[in-house]
């Protein structure tokens, strides 16, 4: 399936805002003070991560709409 470059670009800047969130992480990690599971960047994370499923089940044809509907992010 194609998508055009609206919608990719979309999906661009969502995988770009997960990679900048990850180097925050990966710069928070070696900071023991810090708990990891306290961290507000893990659940834009994981908000940027249920979006971009959520858009793939929206632009998806029927199969992909129910591969993303039985997976965790989803609900």
């Amino acid at each position: 399936m194609k998508m055009n470059s609206e919608k990719a670009r979309i999906f661009e800047r969502l995988f770009l805002q997960i990679d900048s969130l990850e180097f925050h992480n990966a710069v928070r990690a070696h900071l023991p003070y810090l708990p990891y599971h306290l961290d507000e960047s893990n659940h834009e994370i994981d908000s940027r991560i249920a979006k971009i499923y959520a858009l793939i089940h929206e632009f998806g044809d029927d199969d992909t709409k129910e591969f993303v509907e039985k997976l965790p992010y989803f609900n």
